[in-house]
């Protein structure tokens, strides 16, 4: 598929819904793709927000929840329920994950694509999420290869303010309903000098039969437990110390029947238990010279199994420590430069490995002008040098252009690389992922290279009070890109214990897109919103399609502003056809009911999600997940 294809279709969609309007809405201000706050059009980088608003006709419990009708992001499954985050046909671990601009933590990619980074944000408190498409590891790192979803959570003020969330779901035809509650509250214990914001939740998922096998599980239950707190000092007028601590555990099970080894024939339940504490410091300095900022966090993630026959899998522990800083600065006023560096540390201990642990750390320089040619025109360069102690080192450039022509007219484009090493887990041939939400396990290759992604966009955005349309055409060419293949068990349905697949290395593939979104007010009471991607994700070496990489996705959404207080959503989310191991996955569509009631200190989300019950093993018999069924929620914020 060429991308010349892409032209024509994009042509058409970027004048779509055209009207007469040529006044400008207030618009969005993002912080992720610079470090430092600028209009999301503008922006240096393609860049999605889901704002309060969206989040109020969705029946989320995490961050995965948050993204599935997000442009250019795929939301993965993992099996049993468990969720990633794709962007533009990257892999999960390719996707950088932040809260206010740290790190989450990485040890999901070393226990079987767990997820419990997407588990333990408090979704009461999320002011917004920005998402950055394509690299960003000039400033970010190796882990924003595909991109970057960063976390904004809602400030502190002097005022004490909190809410409690809570509500859940039913499945109506069988086992899996939901619960979750959430508590938050913040404000100063001294005025204008020091300010606390403490959040605790509990989430549950019951666990969800498989219709077509006895005894096996669809999605597996899940019962999530947290508790954090932020403490934040005003030291001076120009320095600021913050504190953060959170603790939690996450508990997953599921039943399969072992066909050869430990428990062969019977029915077992395999029970995963993850618990975590992530802490941070932040230092920010407002110098005459300068903005500053020094931040030392971390993670300790254990897991531990529990099976009620045969022996239990492996216990883990993922201990990661990250320092970074930078500096940030006008000179000759048209150039705004940040010049920072990092350094990060993971170790992992298991008795599966030869040695009983590992590690792996990595230091890193970067520097990056934003440099404004003109009023209407601004270059961004950057680049970032990575010190690897397995790959020795790697530079990664990064280039951006945007030109605003006037208020409704945005086009830029440019280009950017991203570098990342194998992880500890897809180096060890010893070490066996065991699936936590699969329905298989993984085993590692010391032979794997890193992975490097030369990627290219360009895009044109027109915005107005009444319509707005944002295309972007997108190319990714990635050497060494890691997947995995079937190497025991590969026949018939894949079960953990059984089925083994092996890291390996893509040499060449390219990934190549159009993403579109578009928004246009039909009348003052209804709008409608709606967005399609495009993949093309091949293996060069042998011409074939890479596995799991949807061709298309879609998204559309009828809103009715009943009320200053009541808004109702009709929505449609469809995925294209998509291939594994060989086979072809058909396309299917979901559809949504939501509806938002708002009052001044209360308001309630509540809707049918999944309305037509769709069960992809009935489409395939080659799915091995399965989506959320039809379910019933209702979920209250109370404000206080």
């Amino acid at each position: 598929m060429n991308n010349l294809r892409y032209v024509p279709i994009g042509t058409f969609l970027l004048c779509v819904g055209s009207v007469s309007a040529s006044e400008v809405t207030d618009e969005v201000m993002v912080v992720t793709a610079t470090s430092y706050q600028t209009k999301a059009s503008t922006a240096p980088a393609s860049v999605s927000v889901v704002t309060q608003e969206d989040l109020a006709l969705m029946p989320y419990n995490n961050l995965a929840d948050a993204l599935t009708t997000t442009p250019g992001v795929h939301i993965a499954d993992l099996g049993q329920g468990r969720k990633g985050i794709e962007i533009r046909g990257m892999d999960v671990s390719q996707s950088l994950i932040l809260i206010d601009g740290r790190r989450v933590s990485r040890a999901s990619d070393l226990l079987g694509h767990s997820n419990i980074e997407l588990q333990n944000i408090p979704v009461s408190d999320i002011e917004r999420i920005e998402v950055i498409k394509g690299p960003m590891s000039a400033l970010y790192g190796s882990d924003a290869l595909g991109g970057v979803v960063n976390v904004i959570t809602k400030p502190t003020t002097n005022e004490w303010q909190g809410s409690v969330r809570g509500g859940g779901s039913t499945v109506i035809d069988e086992s899996g309903n939901t619960a979750n509650i959430e508590v938050n509250t913040s404000g100063a214990i001294i005025e204008d000098k020091l300010y606390l914001k403490v959040s605790a939740g509990h989430a549950y998922q019951g666990l969800i039969k498989s219709r077509n096998h006895e005894h096996e599980t669809d999605i597996a239950g899940n019962r999530n437990t947290f508790v954090d707190a932020e403490l934040k000092s005003i030291l001076t007028e120009k320095q600021e110390l913050d504190l953060f601590v959170r603790v939690g555990e996450n508990e997953t099970w599921y039943d399969y029947i072992p066909t050869s080894g430990d428990g062969e024939g019977l029915k077992t339940r395999s029970t995963n238990v993850f618990d975590t504490l992530d802490y941070g410091v932040t230092h920010s300095g407002y110098w005459d010279f300068a903005d500053t900022q020094l931040r030392i966090y971390g993670s300790r993630v254990s897991q531990t199994n529990e099976k009620n026959v045969g022996t239990p899998n492996t216990a883990n522990d993922v201990d990661e420590d990250v320092i970074d800083g930078y500096a940030q600065f006008y000179a000759h006023d048209a150039h705004h430069v940040t010049v920072g560096g990092q350094c990060s540390e993971q170790r992992l201990k298991s008795a599966d490995l030869t040695s009983g642990k590992d590690s792996a750390d990595q230091a890193a320089l970067f520097l990056q002008d934003d440099i404004s040619l003109n009023q209407q025109l601004s270059l961004l360069l950057g680049v970032r040098y990575d010190d690897h102690s397995d790959f020795g080192s790697h530079v990664s450039p990064r280039a951006y252009l945007v030109y605003a022509p006037s208020d409704n007219w945005t086009l830029k484009g440019g280009y950017g690389e991203g570098f990342k090493a194998p992880t500890i887990k897809q180096l060890s041939p010893e070490y066996l992922s065991v699936g936590t939400g699969r329905p298989f396990d993984i085993r590692g290759n010391e032979d794997l290279e890193p992975e490097v992604n030369k990627s290219y966009e360009v895009s044109a955005e027109y915005r107005s009070s009444q319509w707005g349309s944002t295309l972007t055409l997108f190319q990714n060419d990635v050497e060494n890109l890691i997947d995995v293949s079937c190497v025991e068990g590969c026949s018939g349905r894949p079960q953990p214990g059984k089925t083994i697949y092996e890291y390996f290395n893509i040499n060449q593939a390219e990934i190549k897109g159009l993403e579109w979104a578009g928004h246009v007010a039909l009348s003052p009471a209804f709008d409608v919103n709606m967005n399609l991607t495009l993949l093309d994700a091949t293996d060069k070496d042998t011409g074939k399609t890479i596995d799991s990489k949807p061709e298309s996705q879609a998204y559309l959404a009828l809103n009715w502003h009943a009320t200053d207080q009541l808004i109702t959503q009709v929505s449609m989310r469809y995925t294209g056809e998509q291939t594994y191991e060989d086979n072809d996955l058909p396309s299917y569509q979901v559809f949504d009911l939501a509806a938002n009631y708002k009052l001044s200190d209360i308001d309630f989300s509540m809707g049918v999600s999944n309305v037509f019950d769709t069960y992809l093993a009935d489409k395939s018999e080659h799915f091995t997940y399965a989506i959320q069924p039809r379910q019933v929620y209702l979920n209250g914020t109370l404000r206080f």
